[in-house]
């Protein structure tokens, strides 16, 4: 089982691995008939692609969390289930014992903290720290406070995220009220500008960045995960 700082460090190299594939392909595009049309489709894919990566690396840091650490995650579905049974009958808890083993294997974690298979995610920076004081220590829960202008950011990816997943005018209007919010908080954010289509704004290189906006979110996401350890 990786180590908090492992998985860290193999979510850096994904994205270091994906940006350099991006950059292959721009360069692959270059002078081609449909040139800019290629270049929209590859800023885009890129994006949506780290920010599958992103997902994918808070649910293995959890996981290396609480293996570590099992306990608050054990008691806090501990207590999920006293609460239910008392909601019930409440002369039954008096029947009922919960026996809990010392520690978890992976494959029990994943099953403890979502029986249906899918990925520990969040759909906001605010409920990933809710989440993560649920099942964390204090100590590691508390990493996932993070200041405005990175819970900022992250709402912004994921409303990105969101539309690049089903290109909705209500994931549209959300992914431009995120970008406002993101101005807000961050103002000297390369991230902060027009936003007309999503796929222009996010190929675009803003004012003395050397690179696009795509990119730009790569290298932020890579940063924001070393504080999370």
């Amino acid at each position: 089982m990786p180590t908090p700082a492992e998985v860290v460090s193999t979510f850096e190299k994904r994205i270091t691995t994906t940006l350099a594939l991006h950059d292959e392909l721009i360069v692959a595009v270059n002078q081609k008939k449909r040139q800019r049309s290629l270049e929209t489709m590859l800023a885009e894919q890129c994006v949506l692609g780290l920010a599958v990566l992103w997902e994918a690396f808070v649910h293995d840091l959890f996981v290396a969390f609480i293996v570590a650490r099992p306990e608050i995650c054990m008691r806090f579905h501990r207590d999920k289930i006293t609460q239910s049974i008392e909601a019930k009958g409440k002369p039954l808890i008096k029947w009922v014992r919960i026996t809990l083993p010392p520690s978890l294997s992976r494959d029990q974690i994943e099953l403890l903290v979502d029986p249906d298979g899918w990925n520990i995610t969040a759909r906001s920076a605010e409920d990933l720290a809710k989440r993560a004081n649920q099942l964390l220590t204090a100590a590691h829960a508390k990493k996932f406070s993070l200041p405005v202008p990175d819970r900022a950011f992250l709402d912004l990816i994921t409303a990105i995220r969101n539309y690049l997943s089903h290109r909705s005018s209500g994931s549209l209007t959300a992914t431009k009220q995120r970008l406002r919010e993101l101005a807000i908080a961050d103002a000297a954010s390369p991230l902060n500008g027009n936003m007309t289509t999503i796929g222009a704004y996010l190929k675009e290189r803003p004012g003395t960045a050397v690179h696009s906006r795509a990119k730009l979110i790569g290298h932020m996401l890579s940063g924001l995960s070393s504080k999370l350890i």
